[in-house]
């Protein structure tokens, strides 16, 4: 198993919630970025992290799903090159 990024207050310690299929920061219990190869292949929408070289070299965030019919990546926007992280999509607002 691949561990999760560090979080952004420092911590390196994380959990798993089995239920939302998410590691959280024990810390400050913020979802953590997986690395890309342990993102759902099954076509649901992620939040995903990554580098745009035409862009010169940028790094940002985007929505992307990997399509397993493909076996590619498709994202919201501009084509991302290298998706590097992933994190499943946080619930909305309700109503």
């Amino acid at each position: 198993m691949t561990d999760p990024a560090k979080c952004h207050c420092g911590s390196i310690s994380w959990e798993r919630n089995i239920e939302e299929s998410r590691y959280i920061c024990c810390s400050c219990k913020r979802p953590l970025w997986q690395p890309v190869e342990t993102a759902p292949k099954d076509g649901e929408w992620v939040l995903v992290h990554g580098f745009w070289y035409r862009r010169g070299n940028y790094s940002g965030i985007t929505l992307g799903a990997y399509l397993p019919d493909e076996e590619m990546w498709t994202f919201e926007g501009d084509l991302m090159d290298r998706p590097t992280h992933w994190m499943p999509l946080p619930e909305g607002p309700g109503e």
